[in-house]
């Protein structure tokens, strides 16, 4: 008699080869894997201020001593572009960039873009998977010991069936999603800096990252104030 590990993958793919057929459009094809990195600490804001002040610092090695001392600026007051700022300047005079406290020729740049994903994903499985992680050792326990309970098992079998189908599917989310807690989100934010004079780019940085949806608000500017509802004033006169 087969296994029920090898009825339960039997099933598994007959569900997938059943959703296999012929478009009359080009198929999706995935990307290679890549990884990227999650935002999720004023820390993590800092290694990338350092990793964008060392970029810079390479840039401009070749300037001369004191020449074009250069103006940091972020474009919106973000809690991320603000706390951002602060971190970048440390950093670059860490590495002995000479910065300006006002307007100069040269200008740094930080811009802030937040993308936010409304698809949830594919679509086009014939039928969802019925399981999560946990589910799926608790599932097999739970079929096993409704279906199988009359068989002769050996102490802890039916047990260990349950924790290593779970434990398979922690180990294959944690390969094809990354080891961030929490895993890839819907919500991104692209940050660059430029580094320019008056007419013409000199360089540049482009990093992107995950964020909590949760999370977003710390990369977008604050919501504009409500304007105060004018006071009325009456005047009293007297009889």
């Amino acid at each position: 008699m087969r296994s029920p590990i090898f009825s339960l993958a039997a099933l598994v793919a007959t569900a997938l080869l059943a959703g296999c057929g012929t478009l009359d459009v080009p198929r999706a094809d995935n990307y290679p894997a890549t990884g990227q990195k999650k935002a999720r600490a004023v820390h993590h804001w800092d290694v990338l201020a350092a990793d964008v002040a060392v970029r810079v610092a390479e840039k401009i090695s070749n300037w001369p001593e004191g020449e074009h001392p250069i103006h940091v600026t972020v474009d919106g007051d973000s809690s991320f572009n603000q706390g951002f700022l602060k971190l970048l300047r440390v950093q670059l005079l860490d590495r002995g960039v000479v910065l300006s406290t006002g307007p100069t020729a040269v200008e740094l740049e930080v811009q802030t873009q937040v993308v936010q994903h409304e698809a949830t994903g594919p679509h086009n499985l014939p039928i969802p998977l019925p399981w999560t992680m946990l589910a799926t050792g608790v599932g097999v326990w739970r079929d096993w010991s409704v279906h199988y309970s009359d068989r002769t098992l050996l102490p802890g079998v039916a047990t260990a069936i349950g924790l290593g189908a779970g434990l398979t599917l922690d180990l294959m989310q944690r390969h094809t999603q990354g080891a961030a807690a929490g895993g890839p989100t819907r919500t991104e934010v692209l940050i660059t800096t430029t580094l320019k004079t008056q007419d013409r780019y000199l360089t540049g940085t482009a990093d992107m990252y995950y964020v909590e949806r949760a999370d977003a608000v710390l990369y977008q500017p604050p919501p504009p104030v409500a304007p105060l509802a004018p006071v009325k004033t009456w005047r009293v006169v007297t009889p």
